[in-house]
Formats: structure tokens, sequence, C-alpha cells
């Protein structure tokens, strides 16, 4: 016989699932309680570099932010940085939670360990590289490297910013360093450096000689200013770049990495509007999954030209040389751990 203390009538279930309710009521009301407490959750900063002008980039990047931000159900704030280096910048000192940068500012965050490269642009004809270019006036007499690179013409060059992948590393590398020029401020009486849209106009009004952009900044002015760009004279051509990635925060939880690669991966595979809002993003096709790999050519390119900059400074000490040198080779092993790393989502 079960002793009365043991026993479990109806009522004293009845009780028990009545106090069990309750107790539940009270933990879904304090979750309740603790979410609107702690607000919606911050919008993720988007950095945007500007190789035309902010409100351009602005008007062409804002649709397929504004898209992925309804995907992901988390707001999404654009910020376009003046230069490269400001961008880097801010990504390094946590303001940032994702950007589209070239490849050299990515490099620059990867290096710092804060963030890494998801995803590449893919163009409109399926390509995955660019060209780096050099462009003057159709009237100003010079057609080729050897004319632009000729000792005592005084010529006015219209470089990139200095943390440009297109518009100053390559150019630097393939046109000037590799033909044995490690000093071209030696060769002109000015450089001036702006974004390419700039560089474009200033070659266009022949208020530079010569100038750096690339082939798809080149396209997207003859749309807009189709006057000015057949005054142009594309000089030298670059081999191919790889194409601009788009890098995250690696603070971000590795849960909402993944369903952003996989809302910016998906985006215009299946929609007709959304197809329309990649072609005014760049004349894009889509974006394909990347990672810190596809920064190694950029990576490549940095070391020899810095190598190559410090070893033929004469202004340099034999001692400042080993130091400087020691410090590229520092960067360099640094980088080729991290280059070689497997993203963190696959």
């Amino acid at each position: 016989m079960t002793p009365p203390l043991l026993r479990s009538g109806p009522r004293q279930r009845q009780g028990v699932q009545r106090r069990e309710l309750l107790a539940a009521t009270v933990m879904l009301l304090a979750a309740a309680h603790a979410a609107v407490a702690q607000g919606p959750e911050p919008p993720l900063v988007f950095g945007l570099i500007t190789p035309r002008d902010a409100d351009k980039t602005l008007a062409a990047w804002r649709p397929f932010l504004q898209r992925v931000a309804q995907s992901l159900g988390r707001a999404i704030e654009p910020w376009t940085a003046a230069t490269p280096q400001l961008l880097v910048q801010e990504f390094r000192a946590g303001r940032i939670d994702l950007a589209w940068v070239g490849n050299a500012p990515a490099l620059d965050i990867v290096d710092s360990g804060v963030g890494e490269v998801f995803a590449q642009m893919v163009t409109g004809d399926g390509r995955i590289g660019y060209e780096s270019i050099l462009v003057t006036h159709q009237d100003s007499g010079l057609r080729s490297l050897d004319d632009v690179q000729q000792p005592g013409r005084q010529l006015v060059f219209g470089d990139g910013e200095l943390r440009s992948t297109s518009g100053h590393l390559v150019p630097l590398y393939y046109a000037f360093v590799k033909r044995g020029i490690n000093d071209p401020a030696a060769l002109y009486r000015e450089i001036r450096h702006a974004s390419h849209r700039q560089n474009l106009l200033m070659a266009a009004r022949r208020e530079v000689d010569f100038a750096c952009a690339n082939n798809e900044e080149l396209a997207l002015f003859a749309q807009e200013q189709p006057a000015l760009a057949r005054l142009l004279r594309v000089i030298w051509r670059s081999p191919p770049i790889p194409q601009s990635p788009l890098v995250w925060k690696l603070a971000l939880p590795l849960a909402l990495r993944r369903r952003i690669q996989d809302v910016v991966v998906g985006f215009g595979q299946r929609d007709a509007e959304e197809r329309a809002v990649l072609r005014g993003v760049n004349n894009l096709a889509g974006f394909r999954k990347s990672r810190n790999h596809q920064l190694v050519t950029v990576a490549d390119i940095e070391m020899f030209a810095a190598w190559q900059q410090v070893n033929n400074d004469a202004g340099l000490s034999a001692g400042e040389k080993l130091q400087r040198i020691a410090d590229i080779s520092a960067r360099a092993s640094r980088l080729e751990l991290r280059l070689k790393r497997e993203a963190t989502v696959r």
C-alpha cells in the first residue's frame, strides 16, 4: 500500500501542471522583456571604396545592400571611404563589419588579422579579372610606355591612390619596376594621386599628360561621359588582376557569416530583378565564393616592388636597408601563412 504522502491523485497532478505552466510563462515573459530591453540588433556597417565619387558609389550599391539586408533580417548601413587607407583604418578599428575593397587594401585587412576575404566579383561577361590601364589625351603625342618614360620630358603623371590595386600598385610593378624604373617620381615634373574617375577626367581635360585607371572604370566613364571618353587613348594594359573581393570581420558570429555568404553568392541566381540590381553594381553578373588565397598575386607584386624600392634607394644606409628588408620579409612570412589558411566558412 502506497504511503499517503507519496500518492498522486488527479488534483495533485493538476496542481503540479499549473505550477509548471506558470513557471514556463514567467520564463517566456522574462525572455521577452530582455529582448525588448536590448532592442534591435545594430546595423551591419558595409564599407565601400570610391573609385568614382561617393554619391555614385552609394547609388550603385544601395539597392543591392537593401535586398541583402531584407534577406538577412538585419539592417545594413553603407559607409563610403574617401581613400582605401581610411577604409582599412576603420576596418582595423572594428567600426566596419563588411566591405568592398581592392585587393591591396584587402591584403592590409587580412594582414592585420581582423578580416577575411569571403567573396569575389564576377563581371557581366563572366570574368573574374580586370586590367590596369594608362591613358592619355588622343592629341598628346604619347603612344607607348617608351614615350611616357623618356627622361627630361617634364610630364605630369596622374597616379592612383597609394593603396589602389589597379590605380597604383599594379602599374608601379608592371609598367615601372619590371622595366627597371624604381623611382617614377624622378622621371616626372609632378605626380598627382587621385581616384580612377578623377584621373580619367584630368587626362581628358589635359590637366595631366597621362594617368592610371582600369578598364572597367573606363567603360563606366564612357557611358557617363561619352564625349570626354572619346578623347582618351589607352597606351598600356596590365596582365589580368583578380576581381575585387568582399571582406568580413572575423569577429562576426560564424552563423551570421555563413548566412551572409549564402545570401551574397546566391544573389541574382534565380531572380531577374536581382540580376538587374547587380548590373547597376559595376555591371556584375554576381559574386562567387572566395578566400584569402585570391590575394597571393597582389601580395607577391607588393613584396617584390617594396624590396626593389628599398634595394635601389641610394638615400638609405646599409643598416637602414637591412632593417627595411627585414621588415618586408617578416610581413611576407606573415602573409604567406594567412593567405594559405583555409576559409573559416566553407
